[in-house]
């Protein structure tokens, strides 16, 4: 099992200085080993209109440029196939891991200030580059593909890896190659049994971080499997009016962070703007803007595990929706009238509503959080489609539309009245219940095994005015 732990570092002034020139060498050698990649990348490919007939690189692109600054293979000198030769091109796909850590020692020759630097620290950097490449190329393991790697800026390029060699000597206390020690604020103690892998340090606003990879073979990693039933299951349905309203009638207001931080972020960027670039002034600015947009993360992300923690305090199952929340604010799509002239499309308002999202974090909590607080608990999260839950009444399962601004659920049919979102969490643990042991969790799978059946209101409240005494932050 392995664990991520993150300490505030208190470190010395020429322990900074050090720690700001590595992460500025590497930050070049990454941008040049981006760059190596790029020039292969463009050079072995041609466009897709334009392909010639024998399929080669072209007279420009040649096979001996193309391989001219590349070695074909190399000689092993470490492990148990010492003196063995090693191809670094099969079948014309370049091995550029082992191609570029190789380079490191041309790299200094050339410019000495990185052999001050940990060698394992550069072969990360070449490592961080592969790994951008590899999700563009190839994409993850879902088969998702990321987008071009950018070379990095000075803002973009913060953080520093020592892949082995770290020591904690004592409570607060760890010991860095070529660095030294370093205290940092141990808020938590190391978990007893693990033992520390790798040590990032981290360059933000309000300082520096280290960031521990801690790990113990002897800790398996099991994926748990609850059975839910009606008493140890509960729905959940997220939204921006309310967090989370859930199956039992709960509803969880969240206090809008960037909302409350937004004018004051507002005044700064509007002061940076007017200082010139380079001067004092300006790097003063964005350093407060970095430590402000700081502390409401780090408000909005402590707020998001004790919600976590809260929910999961009287159930084991969690059910939830399976949005695609990168839909949900996205620009409208642009519209044009009879004349060909552009119409209004209701972009305005959207833009206030995709704001109200991002500063939510709903992404964050039900991919990350919510599914990490479940397995540190030995509990499960389990998601379903999200069609038809805010349409359909609870009880009766009549179909009951609503716009996105109606807020309440009056069901003529049956004669339920309660809060929306509270009517969606209870049919979403109802869908859930239903679909135990199906492939497709969604209420049409629901209804199409015969599971749902019509039920009697319950907790059927007279007003929204009633409703809302019930609920609490």
């Amino acid at each position: 099992m392995r664990l991520t732990y993150r300490y505030k570092l208190n470190i010395l002034t020429h322990q900074r200085h050090t720690i700001d020139r590595w992460i500025e060498l590497a930050r070049r050698q990454y941008n040049f080993r981006l760059g190596e990649r790029f020039r292969w990348f463009d050079a072995t490919r041609h466009p897709v209109n334009c392909c010639p007939i024998d399929g080669g690189y072209g007279p420009v692109n040649s096979v001996e440029n193309v391989f001219a600054d590349i070695p074909l293979s190399k000689v092993l000198t470490k492990g148990k196939n010492k003196g063995a030769v090693y191809s670094l091109v099969n079948e014309g796909y370049v091995d550029w891991a082992n191609v570029q850590k190789d380079g490191l020692k041309q790299t200094k020759l050339l410019f000495p200030e990185y052999k001050e630097m940990p060698a394992q620290m550069l072969q990360n950097v070449i490592e961080r580059v592969n790994r951008a490449f590899d999700r563009f190329t190839q994409g993850d393991g879902n088969g998702k593909r990321s987008g071009k790697p950018k070379f990095k800026g000075k803002p973009y390029y913060s953080s520093i890896c020592w892949p082995q060699d770290v020591k904690v000597l004592s409570a607060g206390l760890v010991s860095l190659p070529k660095l030294g020690e370093l205290e940092f604020i141990e808020h938590r103690p190391i978990p007893v049994g693990f033992t520390v892998k790798t040590a990032t340090i981290i360059r933000d606003g309000d300082g520096y971080h280290i960031c521990f990879s801690l790990e113990d073979k002897f800790v398996p990693i099991v994926d748990v499997e609850i059975h839910p039933t009606e008493s140890n299951s509960k729905g959940i349905d997220v939204g921006l009016e309310f967090y989370v309203s859930d199956s039992n009638g709960s509803q969880y207001e969240f206090p809008r962070w960037f909302r409350k931080a937004e004018k004051r972020i507002a005044k700064l960027q509007a002061r940076k703007a007017k200082k010139p670039h380079g001067s004092i002034a300006r790097k003063v600015l964005a350093v407060k803007i970095s430590r402000l947009q700081a502390k409401v993360a780090r408000s909005r992300k402590d707020w998001q595990f004790k919600l976590a923690y809260q929910l999961f305090a009287d159930c084991d199952v969690i059910f939830c929706e399976d949005l695609q929340l990168k839909n949900l604010i996205r620009r409208n799509k642009l519209k044009t009238d009879d004349a060909g002239k552009i119409a209004a499309n209701g972009q305005a308002a959207k833009s206030g509503m995709n704001k109200s999202m991002t500063d939510a974090a709903l992404g964050q909590f039900l991919n990350q959080i919510l599914p990490w607080v479940a397995s540190k608990l030995g509990k499960q999260v389990i998601k379903i489609k999200p069609n038809g839950t805010s349409q359909y009444c609870q009880a009766c399962l009549s179909k009951v539309p609503k716009g996105i601004g109606a807020r309440w659920h009056d069901c003529d049919n049956c004669g339920e009245s309660l809060p929306r979102d509270v009517n969606s969490g209870k049919l979403i643990k109802r869908i859930g219940l239903a679909t135990v042991g199906e492939e497709q969790r969604s209420l049409k799978t629901a209804l199409t095994c015969g599971r749902l059946k019509l039920i009697q209101p319950q907790h059927t409240v007279k007003s929204e005015d009633e409703a809302r005494s019930l609920s609490f932050a």
